[in-house]
């Protein structure tokens, strides 16, 4: 198995843990504000913002709405 990124293994040594990590949870969301690792998302939107564009998700302004009403409900 070749991998660029060996994820809990690095910490744990085990093989099972290859590839493996541990996401941040969503709840609380709004409230922890700035995103990303250095602060350049101000809100909830302007993070949605930045994938949508990022990974060409293609969402409109009713589906980004919706998904920041629903981020921010967490």
């Amino acid at each position: 198995m070749k991998t660029t990124d060996p994820g809990r293994a690095l910490i744990s040594g085990r093989w099972a843990d290859m590839n493996r990590f541990k996401v941040p949870g969503l709840r609380g969301l709004a409230v922890r504000r700035p995103y990303f690792h250095d602060g350049s998302a101000a809100a909830v939107a302007a993070a949605v913002d930045h994938h949508d564009q990022r990974f060409g998700i293609g969402l409109d302004s009713s589906d980004k709405a919706a998904l920041v009403a629903f981020l921010s409900a967490l």
